[in-house]
């Protein structure tokens, strides 16, 4: 060897042996733990943090697979395997749910506007077929109001921006209330009682990986509620 070659000689073998080491890892397979979380989005910005921060503690290691979206597709996720636990808000409970969490829905308008008592009613509601919409229109027909869809999104954000605009009234959960937007008065519009926040697992979810985030969410959802 040249003097040039002795200088390379001892690079190239840890060269070939740091590929050696990577051939190998790739060969092995992926066993690490995962579990697939559906949450609404609603609640991204207020449960998310903490729920991924303890998760992180109890389970180091472990991959989570998140999916923030409405509630009303939570359902079919977890039947067709695309989901191991999700927290939703469903029309009814069923026996397998476990509930977490019960919260008002209510009327909201902008907190600087008044367009409660228009008619027609300007209303902003989801543009897919969710039981909210359902009932809301329900309520709006029985109580025989003069109402018009003026504005539909696919998402919470458009629904609350369309209300914190003036644009419509609709119907939030009461954790998507902000400084923008307000509580409409109980005599205004028919009330539309509460609805149950659940976690639903999928039956083939990793036991020890459900266990700790059903705990932690569990724990998450209840430390916002508000104290007697």
């Amino acid at each position: 060897l040249t003097a040039r070659g002795e200088q390379l000689l001892p690079i190239a073998r840890q060269v070939v042996e740091v590929l050696d080491q990577a051939v190998v890892a790739m060969r092995e397979p992926d066993t690490k733990a995962e579990i697939r979380l559906g949450i609404p989005e609603e609640y991204s910005d207020t449960l998310l943090p903490a729920i991924l921060a303890d998760f992180s503690q109890e389970q180091p290691g472990a991959r989570i697979l998140l999916r923030c979206g409405p509630s009303v597709e939570f359902p079919s996720a977890l039947a067709a395997d695309e989901l191991d636990i999700a927290l939703h808000a469903p029309e009814s409970v069923a026996a397998h749910d476990i509930v977490v969490h019960r919260e008002a829905a209510i009327w909201a308008g902008s907190a600087f506007h008044e367009i409660e008592h228009r008619r027609p009613l300007p209303v902003a509601l989801f543009d897919r077929k969710c039981w909210w919409r359902e009932r809301c229109l329900n309520l709006l027909e029985t109580a025989h109001l003069d109402y018009e869809i003026v504005c539909t999104s696919e998402s919470v954000a458009g629904i609350r921006a369309a209300i914190s605009a003036g644009f419509a009234v609709g119907v939030l959960p009461q954790c998507a209330i902000t400084d923008r937007v307000r509580e409409l008065p109980e005599a205004t519009l028919p009330q539309l009682g509460e609805t149950a926040l659940v976690l639903t697992c999928s039956s083939a979810v990793p036991l020890r990986l459900a266990n700790s985030l059903t705990a932690i969410v569990t724990k998450t959802v209840r430390a916002l509620e508000p104290r007697a």
